[in-house]
């Protein structure tokens, strides 16, 4: 992909994912396609990236949803908990794919988009 093509399709992604990130909160698999066709990154690069990029999104989100009043102290328990969970299931999850090879990893992915998309 040229330089151009790889701008305008990060720029479509980019309306679509915001739309899709703010109206049904599903901009995982719209992110997963854009990272797969476009950046060339290891599994354990991909998954960083992601997980970077989430981060971020979220941190961004929660002090309009605290002003909004759909996001409340009586929350940040169950919070925790659930990234505790999460924790817990990185864990779990690195050894695995850290032995799968790379083709086997995109295949993954693009099973799990394709799920995703039907799903939603």
């Amino acid at each position: 992909m040229d330089r151009k093509t790889k701008i305008i399709w990060a720029c479509v992604v980019g309306i679509i994912g915001g739309a899709a990130t703010m109206l049904t909160n599903a901009m995982g698999p719209i992110l997963n396609v854009y990272l797969l066709s476009v950046v060339q990154l290891s599994p354990t690069a991909y998954i960083g990236t992601r997980a970077a990029f989430f981060c971020f999104l979220n941190c961004g989100k929660l002090p309009m949803r605290f002003l909004n009043g759909t996001l409340g102290w009586t929350m940040i328990p169950l919070a925790g908990l659930l990234g505790l969970i999460s924790v817990i299931g990185v864990m779990g999850a690195k050894p695995i794919m850290l032995s799968m090879s790379e083709a086997n990893f995109v295949r993954l992915e693009l099973a799990v988009v394709a799920f995703s998309g039907i799903r939603l």
